[in-house]
């Protein structure tokens, strides 16, 4: 296997003691390059207030170091927007720049950078949300032919998560879409999934469903719910709404599509679109933002480089490719049902774009070591501190209920 695609690797968290946003970014264009010079002092004076508060109370300390940490977001993702311009144009990173133009001082610049850790990162990245088992309609019978098997899934209309995931699997043939490993359940189940594996040579591992946009974000909204669903919709409209500035009307749209007579879920989270499928490992690798697939820079279609975060985590896997082509194995088949070709839509390389964004600014600027150390903290924590030492886990948690996107 050749070289694994890497970030840039850090040793620990970056420190909260010195600047670390690069002087120089990788563009030349002046608008760009003022509003980056902004984030750059904000950076700065967020890191000089924080090594003048170590005597103070730890909330003081907890939120001084939020700040450094909002700053950096809004820093990194300005080269992480501008390299990934072939995938998502150029709206993303100048929409950025006028965001941070318009703010009125270092304490707007810490705000903003909030919102995207809240309302970008935060919808890219799953991990307090338990993993769904796989399940299959306790009605479907074994089939031995791939062709029922296909139409079967076809046939099968519903938005839920089970039924995602079984048009995913066949679209994606029933295999994980990075190793190419057959999936557990419907090797043990289908004869034709046997023979799928013997013909391939695959390892046969659990393949699960994985979202690209987080699924717990959208869905169940209802337009009568009260609160926590008024404040779910409002951490969606948030999300929804960055995704809009960045040029992405299209994509919100099927996201939000309404299914009539539809139960299982308000929203079309679970279109093919936002899905992958993925061997367990992978799709908590993916989850947690150590994973990501970026769109070629040649913008080869639906190619895209499988990117690690952590070297360690690529270690075992068999038949690991650094590069994948995503194809729609039922079309590939020249399987067509009776209403004309198959509706198994690939992965929204946008959708897996701005993922890969933030994979890398999570990475580079300490949100992912904090989101981390935040989710433990959730899990050890059952009583709030007196002292006050618990304000900014309580902000952490709720930030994403109450905040907005203007």
């Amino acid at each position: 296997m050749a070289a694994l695609n890497l970030l840039p690797q850090l040793n620990g968290p970056p420190p909260l003691t010195q600047t670390i946003l690069p002087k120089t970014p990788p563009f030349d264009v002046p608008p760009l390059l003022s509003a980056y010079q902004i984030v750059i002092v904000a950076e700065s004076d967020a890191v000089q207030r924080y090594g003048h508060c170590q005597g103070q109370p730890k909330a003081v300390k907890d939120a001084t170091a939020n700040n450094v940490l909002a700053s950096r977001v809004v820093g990194f993702l300005f080269p992480a927007l501008w390299n990934m311009r072939h995938s998502l144009g150029d709206t993303p990173v100048t929409r950025l720049a006028t965001e941070v133009v318009s703010a009125r001082g270092d304490t707007e610049i810490y705000d903003l950078g909030r919102k995207y850790i809240d309302h970008l990162i935060c919808s890219f990245r799953t991990t307090t949300v338990p993993l769904r088992p796989p399940s299959n309609h306790p009605s479907r019978p074994s089939m031995d032919q791939l062709e029922d098997m296909l139409n079967d899934a076809i046939q099968d209309s519903a938005t839920d998560h089970r039924s995602a995931r079984t048009r995913a699997l066949a679209r994606d043939g029933y295999h994980c879409m990075v190793t190419n490993t057959v999936d557990a359940n419907s090797f043990y189940k289908h004869e034709a999934i046997k023979k799928l594996q013997s013909d391939t040579g695959a390892a046969v591992r659990l393949v699960q469903t994985c979202h690209i946009f987080n699924e717990s974000i959208l869905q169940n909204i209802e337009p009568d719910d009260e609160y926590p669903q008024q404040a779910r919709r409002q951490n969606a409209g948030g999300a929804l709404g960055i995704l809009k500035m960045f040029g992405l009307e299209d994509v919100v749209e099927r996201l939000m599509t309404i299914i009539p007579g539809d139960t299982a879920s308000a929203s079309g989270v679970h279109d093919l679109f936002n899905i992958l499928s993925l061997i367990t490992d992978l799709h908590i690798a993916f989850d947690s933002l150590k994973l990501a697939f970026e769109p070629t820079a040649d913008n080869e279609p639906n190619t895209y480089d499988v990117v690690f975060a952590y070297p360690q985590t690529a270690i075992g896997f068999f038949g690991l490719k650094n590069r994948i082509t995503l194809t729609n194995f039922a079309d590939t088949r020249k399987f067509k049902q009776a209403g004309g070709l198959l509706e198994l839509p690939l992965p929204e390389p946008r959708l897996l774009a701005l993922h890969a964004v933030c994979v890398r600014v999570a990475h580079m600027s300490g949100a992912a070591q904090a989101l981390d150390d935040f989710d433990r903290d959730v899990e050890d924590t059952s009583v709030l501190a007196r002292d006050g030492a618990s304000a900014n886990l309580l902000y952490m948690k709720l930030s994403p209920l109450v905040s907005t996107v203007a």
